[in-house]
């Protein structure tokens, strides 16, 4: 009894001492995956820090949540203000997870900051499938070599030394023969006393077979899902990455073709002016027409990199072969912009690769075609041939070029303005249009308005292009004797904080107080968080000449209702998420009655934007707006 009771513990002991080993190696493992996918998920936070969307939080805040599932995400502003926060209601505790605490081997949330310290993202990724299927792992570990520590135990009892020994053998001999013959043995070698057990533990291992095999279908789909963008169905950036510097390193010599970059210029003002839904239809569709032009070329492999940036491969193929692409995918963009009645589609940079190239200058010097291409026609592609520009700085992203149309636009005042009406709720409402700039280039062309505004604040040209288009709606007012309405003029916030600026601005409006008294000025409630002190001097000045102000955008940041108390504002335009759906979204119809409210009772009356259906403008109407502008109330005119 002595012997059996030996045989007992050390059995014991070592299972224990196994399964000790495999969960450590488990929970090593876990922690390893969950590292690589952090750090991959930082480098698409940073990633997306760097494109437009960094532009727009809640254009970041959507990427960032249809890219993965959080446990935590908290996205900050540089004051402090917290733009979105979402906790687990329920924590979730885990085998594994508590295990991997218990082991040191758990992750704290990091944060992170774009480089303009703009916005600071906190995140900790879910990962409840990972702690999920872990545990039953784990469980199938433990489970299994308990029941061998037990079902060992109990042949040693029945059978002493000897028998467990030719039992062991005959079992290793039988599961080695079926791991490297895959064939099916029915067990008739094992002794009769044993038949039993083998036939428990043959179960046990067909389960887990059949369970791993699982796993590895999981993490297979799990693995298809993550390189896929989920509104267009194309590959995303992550798998192009893979896909294109496996391509240019690849032994096989002599690997040549062109990388295309389509950007979906009007992608922003599609989704401000019209609705998300409708920015959705806009990247559907061009979708659509970027993968039928390329089906007609051998081997190209289409992408979406970002919110509205794809890129198309396509290998084998010369430069001077790529122009007839080229060109009918700049064909069926014009056909497009007929039906989405725009400006444009969007524009494509393109440069030729070989073997060995740098992914990152190729994208650079592609953005630079893009840049080009949105100084010509609508629709234009550039092929980017002159790769000296990586190391000219004055040249890259096609500075020159932009410089050159910024400064014909400027001094040939080649600017048209459009007008879209804000419609009265009632008739004690005081409203009015805005005024909505398009720029030109000698040729005629519409410039994209989006690309045209972000290069000249980028050249230091922002302030003289907000005074070109003052300049030009008050010389239009008067030639037309329009005195009788009121029209807002957009204004960035590095022109309402320049002091040169508002010292123009006071001389113009005063020297024509009519038109003065009929002006209103636009600006974003960012932009005016940015220099209270500064703001406050602007709208100081508008009310002392007779001009009024609209904060914009509004709603959106934890400070909208502190801009009550400290900058009185004529007007305060909610930010066009607030319109869309809010028939059906009675927490957001509280919120905007709340708000209005508040307005109504320090004299500021409320405009909402991005009014696209029927429904939404009687829900805003029951809850007393002021006055309410979209496609539905009214498209955008030439004045």
């Amino acid at each position: 009894m002595n012997f059996l009771r030996r045989t007992f513990i050390h059995n014991t002991i070592l299972g224990l001492l196994i399964a000790l080993l495999i969960s450590l190696f488990v929970c090593q493992s876990l922690s390893q995956t969950k590292l690589k996918a952090e750090e991959s998920h930082s480098q698409l936070i940073v990633e997306l820090f760097s494109s437009d969307l960094s532009q727009n939080s809640k254009e970041l805040i959507k990427a960032l949540k249809s890219t993965n599932t959080y446990r935590l995400l908290k996205v900050q502003t540089a004051t402090g203000a917290i733009l979105h926060q979402y906790t687990t209601q329920t924590p979730e505790s885990y085998l594994s997870q508590n295990l991997m605490s218990w082991l040191g081997l758990k992750t704290a949330p990091q944060p992170l900051s774009s480089s303009d310290k703009q916005f600071t993202i906190t995140y900790e990724l879910a990962f409840t499938h990972e702690y999920a299927q872990a545990d039953k792992l784990l469980m199938l570990i433990w489970g299994g070599l308990l029941m061998s520590v037990i079902a060992f135990s109990f042949i040693a009892l029945a059978n002493f030394k000897k028998l467990i020994q030719k039992t062991a053998d005959q079992l290793g001999e039988q599961f080695h023969l079926e791991r490297s013959e895959k064939t099916d043995h029915s067990g008739n070698q094992i002794s009769k006393e044993c038949q039993p057990l083998y036939e428990t533990l043959n179960q046990q291992y067909q389960k887990l077979s059949q369970q791993i095999d699982k796993w590895k279908s999981s993490a297979e789909s799990l693995k298809h899902e993550s390189e896929l963008d989920e509104l267009t169905g194309l590959a995303n950036r992550r798998s192009f990455l893979d896909h294109f510097n496996q391509l240019l390193k690849s032994e096989r010599a002599n690997k040549f073709g062109c990388l295309a970059i389509v950007r979906a210029t009007e992608l922003q003002a599609i989704n401000q002016s019209r609705g998300f839904e409708a920015g959705d239809e806009y990247i559907s569709t061009l979708t659509q027409a970027i993968e039928r032009v390329s089906d007609s070329v051998q081997s190209a492999s289409v992408y979406r990199l970002n919110g509205a940036d794809f890129a198309i491969i396509i290998p084998n193929i010369l430069v001077k072969e790529v122009e007839a692409f080229a060109a009918k995918l700049s064909g069926r963009f014009a056909e497009l912009q007929q039906v989405f009645d725009s400006n444009s589609i969007a524009y494509t940079g393109i440069v030729a690769y070989e073997s060995n190239d740098s992914v990152a200058d190729l994208l650079a010097l592609a953005d630079t075609g893009i840049n080009i291409a949105q100084t010509k026609t609508a629709n234009a592609f550039h092929i980017q041939s002159d790769k000296s520009v990586l190391n000219n700085v004055s040249a890259k992203y096609g500075s020159q070029n932009w410089r050159e149309v910024i400064e014909d636009v400027l001094n040939n005042k080649r600017v048209i303005l459009f007008y879209q009406p804000i419609q009265p709720t009632n008739k004690n409402s005081k409203v009015y249009s805005e005024i909505l700039a398009r720029f030109s280039n000698k040729d005629g062309q519409v410039l994209p308005t989006h690309s045209f505004v972000a290069m000249a604040e980028k050249m230091g040209q922002i302030i003289s292009i907000d005074r070109l288009i003052i300049e030009c709606t008050m010389n239009l007012i008067q030639q037309k004797n329009i005195v009788s309405q009121s029209f807002a003029i957009n204004i960035t916030a590095k022109s309402a904080h320049d002091e040169q600026f508002l010292v123009w601005l006071e001389r113009r409006l005063l020297r024509e107080p009519a038109i003065a008294s009929k002006l209103i000025f636009e600006i974003t409630e960012f932009g005016i968080n940015q220099n209270t002190v500064a703001s406050k001097r602007f709208i100081q000045m508008l009310h002392r000449c007779g001009a009024r102000l609209t904060v914009e955008r509004f709603g959106i940041g934890f400070t909208s209702l502190k801009l009550f108390r400290e900058i009185k504002p004529d007007y305060v335009k909610l930010d066009g998420s607030f319109s869309r759906n809010i028939d059906e979204d009675k927490n957001n119809q509280y919120f905007v009655r709340v708000l209005i409210d508040l307005a109504h009772r320090i004299g500021v009356s409320v405009i909402a934007e991005s009014v696209e259906t029927e429904v939404e403008k009687h829900t805003l109407e029951k809850i007393f707006i002021d006055g309410t502008q979209g496609y539905f109330i009214g498209k955008p005119t030439e004045l």
